[in-house]
């Protein structure tokens, strides 16, 4: 039977299969039952579960979910795992005894075999314990049981809890995290450690992992103070997004799904913050704190631990503040855990935002992954990006020191790279000058989806094609939202040999007429030529134009 209390009072509800059955009064008291029955077993169920939404959104918390512990067969002071499927059902059993570490495994069922092997100290043993655990872990292995004591415990076997400490710290446990942040191997095994030293993230983490959402729910709301601390008065970004626009950075689905969540500062996942989104318009939201100042406390916070994504947007007036002091403070601060960071994430006006220089950063975040900004300026420095697969910069005025900078960048693990040139009159530098050693590059093996767009000088690069070294790997060649003429249709036309083996080349918003279109006709599997735009009249001369300026 689950239970549920609030101040001094409790109610709990057991379903058995076409009926449920009530039960409610004082604390303390047995209460007042009370029974109803359904057409069917689903029926019930669904009726219970609107009780249950009910009495939680009165303030009701669920303090016993009515599941019953399964006994263990582990040994005292032994940590016992098994493994199920369709061909296999087995245990294994580890124990520390002192310097020695036993294992027992074998069938479900059958007293299985020890094995006994002595280290050099019990801390070597322990530490050999958690190795084997996290390896088992790995394998599909699930905790059942055991009462032995985990990674950094400190105690023999047989230990009981150690006392609750305010931040419990497992430096091995927390760097295989940082090292696979996406799995929930890490989080299993740490979980484990956690709730042996009291700490109440280890039951939270759990939960999440069995799937078990209400009680988790539950179980953060009794504890957040533990687990938001200073951070509750930060859960939403200081931003009404009224100058927000459809954003270069995402597909139509990718925005519906942005729309849900982008009010919200912090995304959980197993325990953790997991994405950081922070941002302060000051045109919309009058506030006088600063948004580095946040972003430190989360830093400083153990949620923050293991934070995998950063997306900022304003930081103040769009106009005359950038992201500087944020993006250094990650430069000195961000987790190893960092793999996506999102700079300028849904801008109007594109001009008026301002990023900064990420020239310190790269050094903290060698296995960051995806890297995406939208803004009107900003600079990257030397760029060396070890981990990088994924990296868009939008922009209307990508400066010549950056447009360089970008195309010698370090980065072997990149597969999708698009740039932004944009318009001469909001600061962009850059010619064809600056994009040849990008199109010379033999040393990007995993580059797929290469995009040079945005480009007052398209016409520049579909000439440049035929001895583009960087194009044998490639996929998808996006030369979209530029200035392509008919002269750069007939250019690709000529570079066709250079261009067969891709799968999508991309010219749409570009300014080919009917003929330019039909140049381009066939140059690969795919050829996207939609919305084509007209040059407009400049004292009788024709002047074509970027899709992305202002």
């Amino acid at each position: 039977m689950a239970r549920y209390e609030v101040s001094s009072k409790f109610w709990a509800i057991e379903v058995d299969g076409k009926s449920f059955t009530t039960t409610y009064g004082k604390i303390g008291s047995d209460g007042r039952s009370t029974t109803k029955s359904f057409a069917s077993a689903a029926e019930a169920r669904q009726a219970a579960d609107k009780l249950i939404a009910q009495k939680e959104k009165k303030g009701y918390a669920l303090v016993d979910d009515g599941e019953e512990a399964e006994d263990s067969p582990a040994r005292p002071g032994a940590r016992y795992f098994e493994f199920v499927d369709g061909k296999s059902s087995k245990f294994w059993e580890v124990l520390v005894d002192g310097s020695a570490l036993e294992t027992r495994h074998g069938k479900i069922g059958t007293d299985g075999r020890i094995t006994r092997k002595s280290l050099a100290s019990p801390k070597a043993a322990e530490e050999q314990r958690d190795k084997l655990i996290a390896q088992k872990s790995k394998k599909g292995y699930v905790e059942r049981g055991g009462s032995g004591g985990s990674a950094g415990n400190g105690g023999s076997a047989g230990a009981g809890a150690a006392a609750p400490a305010l931040d419990p710290r497992n430096p091995a446990l927390e760097a295989a995290i940082h090292e696979d942040p996406d799995s929930d191997d890490g989080f299993a095994v740490l979980a484990d450690w956690l709730q042996s030293q009291g700490d109440p993230r280890g039951e939270l983490i759990s939960l999440e992992l069995a799937g078990k959402k209400r009680r988790a729910k539950a179980l953060f709301a009794k504890h957040a103070e533990t687990f938001l601390g200073p951070l509750a008065a930060h859960q939403e970004v200081r931003d009404e997004g009224w100058n927000n626009a459809s954003s270069s950075l995402r597909t139509n689905a990718q925005a519906k799904a942005w729309e849900k969540t982008h009010r919200q500062a912090f995304l959980w996942h197993r325990g953790y913050i997991r994405r950081v989104r922070l941002s302060h318009d000051a045109y919309s939201v009058t506030w006088d704190g600063r948004c580095v100042d946040v972003l430190d406390e989360v830093l400083r916070h153990p949620s923050g631990r293991f934070i995998v994504e950063f997306a900022f947007h304003s930081n103040g007036d769009p106009n005359d503040d950038d992201l500087q002091e944020l993006i250094d403070l990650l430069a000195k601060k961000a987790p190893a855990s960092t793999r996506k960071i999102t700079l300028g994430d849904n801008v109007d006006q594109i001009s008026w935002h301002h990023t900064g220089s990420l020239a310190k950063l790269w050094k903290r975040v060698p296995k960051l992954r995806e890297l995406e900004i939208e803004s009107g300026d900003f600079e990257v420095g030397k760029m060396v990006a070890p981990g990088l697969e994924r990296a868009v910069f939008v922009t209307g005025g990508l400066s010549k020191a950056c447009g360089r900078a970008i195309a010698k960048a370090t980065m072997p693990k990149i597969r999708h790279l698009e740039v932004y040139y944009g318009d001469s009159n909001y600061g962009a530098g850059c010619s064809i000058a600056d994009v040849r050693p990008l199109l010379a590059r033999t040393d990007l093996p995993e580059l797929r989806y290469l995009g040079l767009e945005n480009a007052e000088f398209t016409d520049d690069i579909a000439r440049a094609l035929p001895k583009a070294k960087v194009l044998a790997g490639l996929e998808t060649l996006d030369l979209s939202q530029g200035t392509l003429t008919d002269a750069g249709a007939a250019a690709l036309a000529a570079a066709k040999p250079a261009l067969a083996h891709l799968e999508c080349l991309d010219l749409s918003d570009n300014f080919l007429t009917k003929d330019g279109i039909k140049a381009v006709k066939g140059l690969c599997a795919k050829v996207i030529t939609k919305n084509q735009r007209e040059p407009f009249d400049w004292d009788d001369e024709d002047r074509y134009y970027v899709s992305v300026g202002e």
